[in-house]
């Protein structure tokens, strides 16, 4: 246990915690969420300006994360117990059988469903795709707003425009090593891709549709980002948990420290934002059906590993992460990458007051 740090002598590191995961427990996906919600500054710093909110009560996952985090600031304890917060998960979730506690659940649907949960927390009048509100932490820094259309070149006929929000920007690994190997092979002069690009390119492998004209041509989908996040969380979806470790070292090695977002999608509506370059904020990773977390301290320049209660410096760069994760055979899941040059949410219209719902009834979007 010598190379775990002691945050009660670590200055480097304050505030960080470790949290609880009992035997039987089943904590470890809950665990990852949770600290990267508490290592993003935009989400915390956000997130400790509003206190109004629709409470639910002992299924709160509002009040429960507001406590869970006045313990990682204020605590002596080393280790925190997020029961609270799984309790809350599990009773909000029951209708759809997930989250159960002492359950194995995932880590990336577990994020995402907090995050949507905070919204209808704190945003309980606005529709999900269709929040705007200054306030809501959720579709200010997280939700991509995205229109997908066909346009075919041959024929000229364009599609529906069909728009949507994500909280989590999806990638099969299996595109991205084969799209990463072809650039190896075609790149002689030793060039490289940006990862955006490479991400956009792995996505549209498959992805092809019929022209809507019906001429006969194939054509790709232009997705359009039109909304300004501080936070862009890409999911890496793999064919197996126990992936080859020639696969997960590509896929690490192909992991870029930076992304921009004019590389990731076809056009990017704002012309100032599209030059905003994100960094790699955070890694959630699985391994033996065993979630755990890397989150770059930029305050410090080090990169810090989290597994359930302990925790550990890793290095400076990010090769020291890849070096890791490649010895482990921890698989990325989810990659983090932030904007830098964040800004917290406007509260001016954040709710002031505390109220109290029984059951949740988020409002419906017409025709639903």
């Amino acid at each position: 246990m010598d190379r775990y740090l002691n945050p009660r002598c670590s200055l480097s590191i304050a505030n960080t915690k470790g949290l609880l995961n009992a035997p039987g427990d089943n904590n470890c996906f809950l665990n990852s969420a949770i600290q990267v919600l508490w290592n993003l500054d935009v989400f915390r710093k956000s997130f400790r300006l509003i206190h109004g909110h629709a409470c639910m009560q002992e299924s709160c996952i509002f009040c429960a994360l507001k406590v869970l985090f006045t313990q990682f600031q204020y605590s002596e304890a080393e280790i925190l117990p997020p029961d609270a917060l799984r309790k809350a998960l599990a009773k909000s979730y029951a209708d759809q059988q997930i989250f159960k506690l002492g359950c194995m659940d995932d880590a990336a649907e577990c994020l995402e469903k907090i995050l949507q949960r905070i919204h209808f927390h704190i945003a309980h009048d606005e529709k999900e795709d269709m929040c705007n509100v200054g306030h809501c932490i959720t579709h200010q820094k997280f939700a991509l707003t995205i229109i997908e259309q066909c346009f075919c070149s041959a024929c000229g006929a364009t599609s529906e425009p069909f728009p949507f929000t994500e909280l989590v920007h999806y990638v099969s690994t299996s595109a991205l090593c084969a799209q990463a190997r072809l650039i190896t092979q075609t790149c002689f002069t030793g060039g490289t891709v940006p990862f955006g690009r490479l991400l956009k390119i792995a996505c549209a492998v498959g992805d092809s549709r019929n022209c809507p004209s019906n001429c006969g041509e194939k054509i790709e989908i232009n997705r359009v980002l039109m909304n300004t996040p501080d936070v862009v969380t890409i999911g890496l979806i793999w064919d197996s948990d126990r992936a080859s470790s020639e696969q997960t070292k590509l896929v690490l090695q192909s992991i870029g420290t930076t992304l921009k977002v004019e590389e990731l999608f076809h056009k990017v509506i704002d012309s100032d934002f599209k030059q905003t370059t994100f960094n790699l904020a955070g890694l959630v990773t699985y391994y033996g059906k065993h979630y755990s977390t890397f989150f770059y301290r930029a305050k410090q320049s080090q990169w810090i590993y989290f597994d359930d209660a302990n925790f550990r410096q890793v290095g400076h760069a990010w090769s020291s992460v890849v070096d890791m994760c490649i010895k482990g055979r921890y698989q990325p899941l989810l990659l983090i990458y932030a904007n830098p040059s964040y800004e917290l949410v406007d509260i001016s219209s954040a709710p002031t007051l505390q109220t109290y719902l029984t059951e949740y009834d988020p409002p419906q979007n017409p025709g639903k």
